[in-house]
């Protein structure tokens, strides 16, 4: 049973925790802090994939201030590894050999070289454990990890901004800028979580992004822009082709050969996927593949073939749907597209709704 104070320690190692999003792939988030007697001696986080775990820092951290971690309390947002990888040892060696007496643990790591034998090997060692404080906050902050962990399929959240009567773009196909500075600042934000963006060729056509967070502080990586283009019809000028390093155009055997050539030449990743008997380019054979190159977590941005593509596919996990005070019409571009939904009872629900005002502005995020 958590008090309050548990709670409040556990907070501050979930603030901790987020402080590197975007940067731990192909890691978790975690962020540990150190309590003795009452009071707070160490704190850390797991900063980049190759640098030390949380834990570690805190006992770091503690150490450079002068304290003693023996006998004290460590709170961690994830169960502590008892593995060692490429780069790093096990954290339950450290926790064991500097005296730290008990461990409250968020949540338990899903990873199958963890799960639940970091527990029992900090409890034969006779420290006291003790897990789920916060468990559901410790769990969504690394639910794309569980998912790629235990499946080996990426994470998939698609993200759309359209009018209150869900359009996109009007009937000449404009849509800058349907959402207000506030509603990209979050948009900013989505991105600089996950490890790609996917959009399809109509809206790299129609808008040219450049598919970048843009935040005030500077972000310490960027998402890998994806793009669908089934028949090659990228133009060499595009932004995103010369402002990122090396994006990653999504083609079919159709496409022609001094095409794919050209995009090559700008710096440029090409890969074939079949297409689907929908003659679009296959999600599902994508998605296997992009889980395999190690990609965990992935935004879909558009447009609404897309949208609905991935929705047909049931490859979904959650979305995010902003909507801006605006009434476009009917002849405007639907947020998604054709779904051959028969009947009211078929369509597809999204569950644990979760609604944000941004001043005049809704966000909408659920799970699929």
């Amino acid at each position: 049973m958590s008090n309050n104070f548990d709670v409040r320690c556990m907070s501050l190692a979930l603030n901790l925790a987020k402080r590197a999003q975007g940067t731990t792939h192909p890691n978790p988030l975690v962020g540990a802090v150190l309590v003795k007697r009452g009071n707070l001696i160490g704190k850390g986080y797991h900063k980049q994939a190759g640098l030390s775990h949380a834990e570690i820092e805190a006992i770091l951290d503690a150490e450079n201030n002068g304290k003693d971690p023996k006998g004290s309390t460590l709170y961690v947002t994830l169960e502590p590894c008892c593995h060692t990888n490429k780069r790093t040892p096990p954290c339950v060696d450290s926790i064991v050999k500097q005296g730290i007496s008990e461990v409250i643990v968020g949540c338990l790591d899903p990873n199958p070289k963890v799960s639940g034998k970091g527990i029992k090997f900090l409890e034969k060692r006779g420290l006291k454990v003790r897990v789920g404080v916060l468990n559901e906050k410790c769990k969504i902050i690394n639910e794309a990890f569980f998912k790629y962990i235990t499946t080996g399929m990426p994470f998939i959240t698609l993200k759309l901004a359209a009018s209150l009567d869900g359009k996109i773009g009007t009937l000449t196909g404009d849509s800058k800028w349907i959402g207000s500075e506030k509603q990209r600042k979050h948009a900013h934000i989505l991105r600089e979580k996950v490890d790609a963006i996917i959009v399809g060729i109509d809206t790299i056509i129609r808008d040219d992004p450049r598919l970048t967070i843009r935040l005030k502080k500077k972000s310490m990586h960027q998402p890998i822009p994806v793009v669908l283009d089934s028949r090659l019809r990228i133009p060499l000028k595009s932004r995103l082709l010369t402002i990122h390093r090396s994006p990653l155009i999504i083609t079919t055997s159709k496409s022609s050969p001094n095409k794919i050539k050209k995009i090559k030449g700008t710096g440029s990743k090409v890969m074939i996927i079949d297409m689907d008997k929908n003659g679009n380019i296959d999600l599902t054979k994508l998605m296997k593949k992009l889980g395999k190159l190690g990609y965990t977590n992935i935004l879909i941005e558009g447009g609404s073939k897309v949208a609905a593509s991935a929705l047909r596919t049931k490859l979904l996990d959650k979305i995010v749907f902003f909507y801006s005070p605006k009434i476009i019409g009917a002849e405007g571009i639907s947020m998604i597209g054709k779904l051959r939904i028969p009947t009211v009872d078929q369509s597809i629900t999204i569950k644990n709704i979760r609604i944000k005002s941004l001043g005049e502005e809704l966000m909408i995020e659920g799970y699929v």
